[in-house]
């Protein structure tokens, strides 16, 4: 009889398959659950209540500075990617168009530790020439994985944040911004739109996003990860088999995914749901959803990785033999 292992994730296209069980391992049964991304990636670094979790990938890579008080190691699989140009917001009488302008500005975050900002500070660094350290930075809550954070960069905690929960200083961090306390903000959740679109003090800092991400992955060939699987190192260690059995779930997982989401009929943007999806082919092209340590991904990891430790969220930059489960 199989195993039974608890799986806790994102309710996502990528994830759907495994949760309505289209898509079964071989060598284990999941008992699979839903919740909220911070709070999953929170209560699994902390307690690891499941055997297997959907995990923000800077919390992960944090993670690995103690790796005896976190036990558990991640799949090469990759369920959340986005580019995050077009979740960066400022005010819009502000004196700046893209984020090289930000030097000695106040900027929003999450947490210094949240992958997104991670990759957008990275993007803005690199992209843009933006001096992360000249920026004022204002998070909302403490990183999952507590982390010393380099003096050399300026953090400030929202007053209020401590204590209070999530959505309490989310709405902490937009009223500063919609009061003119912060230039801009970084918001992973997109919750932030629904309001600014219906503002006219505050506005995407891209005048197109969409085409700014475009051209991101023409020069770079990055389609930013942001989550992966990881597996507590006792179930590794009691079978194995399961490391290469759940790689294999998860690519059949997202090959069912994308046939699903080429129907034109299979989404709320139904209407155009086959033009966008043969565009978004177009663009990125048949290896952007691929899981694996394939050439593609090195590439977008040691990005991450080298992006995260200029920023002080690791102490070194870890090779992904260090990170990833061998799954061959």
């Amino acid at each position: 009889m199989a195993d039974t292992l608890r799986f806790c994730c994102d309710d996502s296209d990528l994830t759907r398959p495994l949760l309505d069980g289209s898509v079964e391992p071989e060598t284990v049964d999941l008992e699979t659950e839903v919740e909220y991304p911070p709070k999953r990636h929170r209560k699994f670094v902390r307690e690891q209540p499941y055997d297997i979790s959907e995990l923000c990938l800077a919390s992960y890579v944090a993670s690995r500075r103690q790796p005896e008080k976190y036990p558990f190691t991640a799949l090469p699989v990759f369920p959340s990617r986005k580019f995050r140009h077009s979740f960066f917001y400022k005010r819009a009488d502000a004196d700046f168009d893209d984020p090289g302008d930000l030097d000695g500005k106040r900027v929003g975050i999450q947490s210094w530790q949240t992958a997104a900002n991670v990759w957008m500070r990275g993007i803005s660094a690199e992209q843009y020439g933006l001096d992360l350290e000249s920026v004022t930075w204002y998070r909302r809550r403490q990183d999952d994985v507590p982390t010393p954070i380099p003096n050399r960069f300026d953090i400030r905690e929202i007053q209020g944040q401590q204590g209070g929960d999530a959505m309490e200083t989310a709405e902490d961090m937009k009223s500063l911004f919609f009061e003119g306390e912060l230039d801009a903000v970084m918001d992973p959740s997109g919750s932030l739109y629904r309001k600014v679109r219906r503002r006219e003090d505050v506005e995407l800092l891209f005048e197109d996003p969409i085409e700014e991400e475009r051209a991101y992955y023409r020069a770079t060939g990055i389609h930013p990860p942001m989550h992966v699987v990881a597996v507590r190192n006792e179930a590794l260690e009691e079978t194995p088999e399961i490391a290469a059995d759940l790689y294999a779930a998860f690519v059949e997982a997202t090959e069912e995914a994308l046939r699903r989401n080429r129907r034109p009929s299979y989404n709320m943007l139904q209407t155009w749901a086959h033009l966008h999806a043969t565009d978004q082919d177009r663009v990125l092209g048949d290896e952007t959803w691929q899981h694996g340590l394939t050439k593609k991904n090195q590439r977008e990891l040691s990005t991450f990785v080298e992006y995260a430790h200029r920023q002080g969220v690791i102490p070194r930059e870890y090779t992904l033999d260090e990170l990833f489960v061998d799954v061959s």
